[in-house]
């Protein structure tokens, strides 16, 4: 039993590295990514009480599209896209730290304007997204501003701010891993304010 039990963890760990493996090498080929991290800006925010760790990113993202736009499937608001995060860097990640997948958007349009809005349970927390369709650069299939929150998480393991960002479309294509720098921080602790007895 023991001896199963064994070639079932090597198996598993040897299956984590190939995976990792193919992100080391995203950037190494040559090939010029679908998806294109145009800016970034990604806070991690540690609270004192366990599970109640906040993500928030702000992205701005176009996809290049793969034999054109395969019916909206590099549209990110119509079909979403997928997100991780990997402490350390694309060619040497660490350590898994969170994933997550906006399937849809539900979109609104305001004159020319469109954008969509995301709400949905990440227990013990929650995923709020905003994304905003901007000029569409010619040849791709569009670029978005994304504001992405995850609260309630736990996200202790982050404690350096040289992150690995995955980002997938719809058709998974991807992943397409980018080194971001995160700004990490502690929450704010509210000062106890005890009762005051009035001086006479």
């Amino acid at each position: 039993m023991r001896s199963l039990a064994r070639f079932t963890l090597l198996g598993a760990f040897a299956s984590a590295l190939l995976v990792l493996s193919s992100f080391a090498v995203s950037h190494a080929d040559g090939v010029v990514d679908e998806i294109t991290l145009n800016s970034s800006t990604v806070q991690v925010v540690h609270n004192t009480t366990p599970n109640t760790d906040v993500l928030n990113m702000s992205l701005n993202v176009t996809d290049l599209g793969e034999d054109g736009c395969e019916g909206g499937a590099d549209d990110f608001i119509a079909s979403g896209f997928s997100v991780t995060i990997f402490k350390g860097s694309c060619g040497f990640v660490t350590g898994f730290v969170f994933s997550y997948t906006i399937p849809e958007y539900v979109a609104h349009h305001i004159g020319s304007a469109t954008y969509g809005t995301y709400f949905a349970l990440k227990p013990p927390g929650t995923v709020s997204s905003k994304i905003v369709a901007v000029v569409t650069p010619a040849n791709t299939c569009g670029t978005w501003n994304i504001n992405f929150q995850a609260t309630g998480q736990d996200l202790e393991y982050l404690d350096t701010n040289q992150i690995a960002l995955l980002l997938n479309d719809s058709d998974d294509s991807g992943p397409f891993c980018f080194d971001v720098t995160a700004q990490i921080g502690n929450g704010i602790v509210k000062p106890h304010h005890g009762v005051h007895r009035a001086r006479h």
